[in-house]
């Protein structure tokens, strides 16, 4: 396992495409920012920094502090199963109401139409931080259609956005009831913390347990689905949300000893598909091996979650809600005039730095450094930036260059942490 970071040299090398002037205000994962043109008064230029995290562990800092055991969902208070039945519900400015006519959602920027569900089974709840609304309705009794609204502006995983009073997620099926009468209820339905809704029941096409889990914050689809086998008797499954809700667990409850072997496993809800247990950072598999399973956080790090697998025997696994190292990423901008290069040592003018809190393994993230000292050229144009990446904690990722000594070295432009880029500075 290795800490790594790279920003990417240009081709000739002090052309970095990772190092770019802009005047743009926000540049989203999947772009570019564009370049800009800078004179001595420019004052709404910044620079952008491309870091990729080339490494084998996750950087940063946990921006979650929740630890403790790992909850059940839950679940849905509001119900209805008759077509004529009302109901209205306020919280933090958002009203839902139900009535024979139709159901909506309406507040300040909030102007949702539900429909008429003909058979009148519905159930609805906020999500536990009131950033979403999820209401589940069907038209004939055993179908179900579960539309989750946002009540705030939304950041997905990829860095698109869900706007306020918009569907974040959707999901369909179909349960089997205990009667034709009863069908589904509210106790199908259960909030996943604030980052996932989770709809099971048994199987209305077979045999078998079915469950959907919506996640308004992961990329579309954002809806992962599964049919579970039934051991009556035998098996059980126990849904256990992280504290910080950035997975759900279904940990299988093993209730007799000639129960068939099953395994633990986990669904992201920022990316709504199945992501694996680890153990100091290498992949690991948990088994089952009685009914009493539980999952608890103690530290968000490697080893930070203690799992009950079942009979009181327990294994330890890494956080999956944030272990990181590192404590943040700084990124840092200085320049100097071109003529003092190839060695830049010479006359090191700060521009500024900015902190980068999470950048997991292969990913990529766009900094935004503000130029603190302004753009004065002092009658030379031609300059060069100099960029250079490291860790807060400055052990995981040693700062490489410091320019601000009394006799800085020369810049490390070999060092993958540190890349360059003319640029000039008109009168």
């Amino acid at each position: 396992m290795s800490a790594k970071l790279r920003i990417q040299d240009g081709n000739p090398v002090w052309l970095s495409p990772s190092i770019v002037p802009s005047k743009d205000i926000v540049v989203s994962p999947n772009s570019s920012p564009s370049l800009a043109t800078i004179n001595v008064n420019s004052n709404d230029v910044f620079v952008y920094v491309k870091v990729e995290n080339t490494g084998t562990l996750d950087l940063g800092g946990c921006t979650c502090t929740s630890t403790g055991a790992w909850a059940i969902p839950s679940l849905f208070q509001g119900f209805l199963a008759n077509p004529t039945a009302t109901a209205s519900q306020t919280r933090d400015g958002a009203t839902f109401s139900a009535s024979a006519n139709g159901d909506s959602l309406s507040g300040a920027g909030i102007n949702f139409w539900f429909g008429l569900s003909a058979s009148g089974r519905r159930a609805w709840a906020w999500s536990p931080d009131g950033r979403s609304f999820a209401y589940a309705a069907s038209p004939n009794g055993p179908d179900w259609f579960l539309t989750i609204v946002s009540l705030q502006n939304i950041t997905r995983s990829d860095g698109s956005t869900v706007l306020k009073g918009h569907v974040a997620a959707t999901a369909s099926g179909l349960f089997a009831g205990s009667n034709p009468i009863q069908y589904w209820t509210n106790a199908n339905f259960g909030w996943a913390g604030s980052k996932a809704v989770v709809a099971s029941g048994a199987y209305a096409g077979g045999p078998g347990w079915t469950v959907s889990l919506a996640c308004p914050e992961a990329p579309s689809p954002n809806v992962w689905e599964n049919l579970f086998p039934v051991f009556p008797g035998e098996v059980e499954w126990a849904l256990l949300v992280s504290p910080c809700g950035s997975v759900v667990a279904f940990a299988p409850k093993r209730l007799n000893s000639s129960a068939p072997p099953q395994t633990f496993f986990m669904v992201s809800t920022a990316t709504a598909t199945e992501t694996q247990f680890r153990k100091n950072n290498a992949p690991t598999s948990i088994s089952s091996t009685g009914a009493n399973v539980s999952m608890t956080t103690t530290a968000h790090t490697a080893n930070g979650v203690t799992v009950n697998t079942g009979n009181g025997t327990t294994v330890t696994v890494d956080d999956p809600d944030c272990t990181l190292v590192g404590g943040g990423i700084i990124i840092r901008v200085d320049r100097v005039k071109a003529s003092t290069l190839p060695s830049a040592n010479l006359g090191v003018l700060p521009v500024g730095t900015a902190v980068l809190g999470i950048l997991q393994v292969g990913k990529n993230s766009w900094v935004k450094v503000p130029n603190q000292s302004g753009w004065a050229n002092q009658s030379e144009k031609h300059w060069c930036l100099l960029a250079q990446a490291y860790t807060v904690d400055g052990a995981t990722i040693p700062r490489p260059w410091n320019g601000q000594a009394a006799n800085p070295p020369p810049f490390p432009i070999i060092n993958e942490t540190c890349a360059q880029r003319n640029i000039e500075i008109s009168p």
